[in-house]
């Protein structure tokens, strides 16, 4: 069975590997954050979690206690948030700026936050919580250390994240190749920044923070646990919080 994941794993990244998806540019060449949506969830909203939402909530589950508050930024419809209600008993805000996804989370019995975080100004409508967390969010910002910044003075107990590891052995070929890393879904301009896994450790280092652990995971099955900064696909920073 783990030989078959590993197969389809490795058809999957091939096909990343030597093609280049058609983007769609739109009428003005911009990010259309709509069509990124509709892309990524083709059949609207999951009502249970993805493969890798679920490692990822897996992952982060023991960081949490009952009665924490999460913000969880770019939460779409909320699907984690409800998964850690149910095994946590925490409470649970979904912030996004996509009314649909919010929508579903307010069903799903979660407390809403409409949450544009390219516009600064937004910021300040982050509550105080004792977590915040943001999956797959920072490198669409092109400023996430200031989001990081100013956010983390709303947080009690620490800051979670995760990132696409750019050193992921697919990137790593495609770039041999004369190719990009390829982390976009409809645009080339989703992706502002990049990390790998041992860029992400001085990353927070040099903004002054604790990084208190850092999580690779999903990747090549196997391969991911013996060297997981070059077969790991994800990063999940937690940044402690020591104010």
């Amino acid at each position: 069975m783990k030989f078959k994941l590993f197969l389809h794993k490795v058809k999957n990244d091939l096909k990343k590997i030597i093609g280049y998806p058609p983007p769609d540019f739109g009428k003005d060449g911009t990010v259309d954050y709509d069509k990124y949506w509709k892309k990524r969830r083709p059949s609207g909203f999951l009502d249970v979690l993805s493969s890798w939402q679920k490692q990822r909530a897996d992952l982060v589950l023991p960081l949490l206690e009952n009665g924490n508050v999460v913000v969880d930024v770019g939460g779409g419809s909320g699907e984690m948030l409800a998964y850690w209600v149910k095994l946590k008993k925490i409470k649970g805000i979904c912030a996004d700026y996509n009314e649909l996804a919010l929508e579903q989370a307010k069903r799903r019995g979660l407390d809403t936050l409409f949450l544009d975080l390219n516009d600064e100004k937004n910021w300040n409508d982050v509550p105080p919580c004792d977590y915040l967390t943001g999956f797959e969010i920072l490198e669409h910002l092109a400023n996430p250390e200031k989001f990081i910044l100013f956010v983390k003075n709303k947080v009690r107990k620490g800051l979670i994240f995760s990132v696409p590891n750019s050193g992921y052995y697919q990137h790593r070929v495609r770039l041999l190749l004369g190719r990009f890393p390829l982390q976009w879904i409809v645009h080339p301009g989703e992706h502002l920044r990049f990390w790998t896994a041992k860029d992400i450790v001085d990353w927070v280092g040099f903004l002054g923070l604790k990084l208190e652990k850092k999580i690779i995971y999903e990747g090549l099955p196997g391969l991911n646990n013996l060297l997981p900064s070059l077969f790991g696909q994800g990063i999940i920073i937690y940044i402690k919080n020591e104010q």
